[in-house]
Order: structure tokens, then sequence, then C-alpha cells
């Protein structure tokens, strides 16, 4: 029976020379008092590509000391929502390791993992970056391997670098730019599900929205303390029931939402209510009407990210873990306007 695979064996058979220089022919790993003739290597090429080789990736990355692989922690965050941030985070790391002299390859990983599963590949890598979050035994892993790491917008781990954003400042510079409008009754859109639970955001959000209303002596508008699971029934209770003029809403999905919803019944934004929302440039553009948003500023997060781990992967001596937050900037489009008289 035929092999469907071939190996470094075959090649060496076909080509009539050892295991040893197939391995360095193909790997251009020449020089150092090695050399082959040309003609030699010419067979051992077309050796190679009669009987369709290609190298165990696993197993080269194991013998070499670096693997010019970069792998993305994390990536099933981004399949969640259309435009979420973390897509916007994967395109900044990717197009600057690519651009790289000599160039790195990343590979990012979709899939949701057990618990007590390692999210790292087989293959050796020199370096990660975590999207928000990952397990206690990836961590593990991470310290084990020696591998330098980032975290995007998660909690710090032990060993590990980090860039996050000021979720507090966000907030309050959402209720601020409510109140130089006019706006007293100003509602908050919650997280929608429990798929974000234990993330800061979620926490650092709501409470912040609690405190400045008690700070400006305003009262927070029902709903807030509860997941959003029906854009309709939170417009007819904050909105219509409670006379809210304006809402500000956890993420931009919730927005979109609070848009398809105010549009069935017969409202709209900016005239009965404005609207901001928490996401970043690229899914705001997206939207119609153009969104006042806080922007979420992904695509430097991915940036400083890229920079931070091709510092540490550069360097012969383990760095100390660096910690970055970023602040969030007010981008003011067309959803935010003064309170309508009632």
């Amino acid at each position: 029976m035929a092999k469907s695979v071939a190996n470094l064996s075959d090649v060496a058979s076909l080509s009539g020379v050892s295991k040893s220089t197939v391995s360095r022919v193909l790997n251009n790993k020449l020089g150092n008092g090695f050399t082959v003739r040309e003609i030699v290597r010419k067979k051992i090429l077309n050796a190679a590509k009669v009987l369709n080789y290609r190298p165990n990736l696993i197993a080269k990355s194991l013998t070499e000391q670096r693997s010019r692989m970069i792998s993305v922690l994390g990536g099933a965050h981004a399949l969640s929502d259309l435009g979420n941030i973390y897509q916007t985070v994967i395109n900044s790391v990717t197009r600057i390791f690519d651009n790289i002299s000599g160039g790195f390859d990343v590979i990012v990983d979709m899939s949701h993992h057990k618990p007590d599963v390692s999210h790292l590949p087989a293959w050796k890598i020199d370096g990660a970056v975590i999207l928000a979050q990952t397990n206690e035994r990836t961590a593990a892993d991470l310290s084990e391997r020696g591998v330098p790491f980032v975290i995007v917008n998660g909690k710090k781990i032990d060993g590990g670098s980090s860039v996050t954003l000021d979720d507090v400042h966000g907030m309050r510079l959402a209720i601020q730019h409510l109140l130089e409008l006019g706006h007293r009754k100003i509602a908050y859109a919650n997280a929608p599900d429990t798929r974000l639970d234990g993330h800061s955001s979620v926490a650092e959000r709501h409470q912040t929205y609690i405190n400045q209303m008690s700070k400006h002596e305003l009262s927070p508008i029902a709903g807030h303390d509860r997941p959003l699971t029906s854009a309709v029934d939170f417009i007819n209770e904050a909105v219509i029931s409670h006379e809210a003029t304006a809402v500000i809403s956890y993420g931009h999905m919730n927005a979109l939402n609070i848009m398809q919803a105010a549009h069935s019944l017969g409202l709209a934004i900016p005239q009965d209510f404005s609207l901001i929302c928490f996401c970043d440039e690229y899914a705001a553009n997206v939207m119609s009407p153009n969104l006042t948003f806080i922007d979420l500023q992904s695509k430097k997060m991915g940036n400083i990210a890229s920079e931070m781990l091709l510092v540490q992967t550069s360097s012969r001596e383990k760095l100390q873990p660096k910690h970055i937050k970023l602040q969030e900037k007010l981008v003011v489009r067309e959803t935010t306007a003064e309170p309508r008289v009632r």
C-alpha cells in the first residue's frame, strides 16, 4: 500500500543523498564548511517536488531556536459580534508582523476550549497575543514554555504584558457630553448577556454610570442593572415610561438593536432620545445614522500589543512586563443632540 505522505527519508532515497544533506538543503542551512554541488541541490529540490514533500512543522519548530510564529489566543471573542473590537486588533497584529523583515506567521485560534485545556498550539511559538482572557492552564503553559505574551483588553497575568482601556474615563466622557447638551434623564443599556461576565468593562461602565449620576444628583433610570435582553422592552421602560432623553449603550450591538427597536416604535434618534455607545471607529462607521461613540482604540491596542511583543521576542534576556492603559475618547457624530422639550 503506497504511503500518502512523503517524509525526509523518501526524499533522501530518491535523490541518493543522506537525510542530513536533504535537511540542510531544504532548510537553506548551507555554510559553516558544508556545501553541495548545484547538481545535487537541484536533484534534492526536484525529488521533494515529485514526492510533494511537506516538512513537519511541529518537528521543525521544536528543533529550531525561533519559529517565527505568533499565536493569537482567544479568537473566539472576535466571532461573537459583527464589528467586534478584537477583529480590528487581529488586523493590526497581522499587519505589523507581516511587515517585519523576514516575516512572521500569525496564527489565530478561533476555537472555544474547555476550561482545563491549554490554548497553546503543539508547535513552538515565539510569542502570543491574548484577546481579553484565557484559562489557568494556558497561563501555566505560557510560563512553563517561557513564551512572551501580551494581553489585550483583559486582566493581567503574571509574567505577561498588557494593554487595557480606561472604561471609567470613557463613561465619564459620555455622561459629561450628555449633561452639556442639557440631558438630565440618562439611561444605561447594560451588557446583553452572561457571555461577558467577569470582564472588567461590564462592572466598570455600570458602576461609573451609577457614580456619575449620583455625583450630579441625578437618579439612574430603571433597567440599568439588568442585562439587555429586549431593546423594545428597554425603550418602553426607560424612554417611554421613565422619559429618558438619552441612552448610553454598553456596546455597538446593543446600540444597533436599540436603533432598530426605536424605528419599530416610531421614535427617531436623536430627536426623541440621544444615543451613545462604546465601540471602535470601524463599527461606528458602518451604522446609520452615524453613532456618537466612546472610541475603544482597538487599532491602537493592536499596534501597541504588537510593538511590545516584538521587543520581547527580539531580546536575548527576559524583560520585565509592561502594562499600558489607554484613555478612551469621545467622538461626537449624529446620534446626540439637545433634549427635545416634552
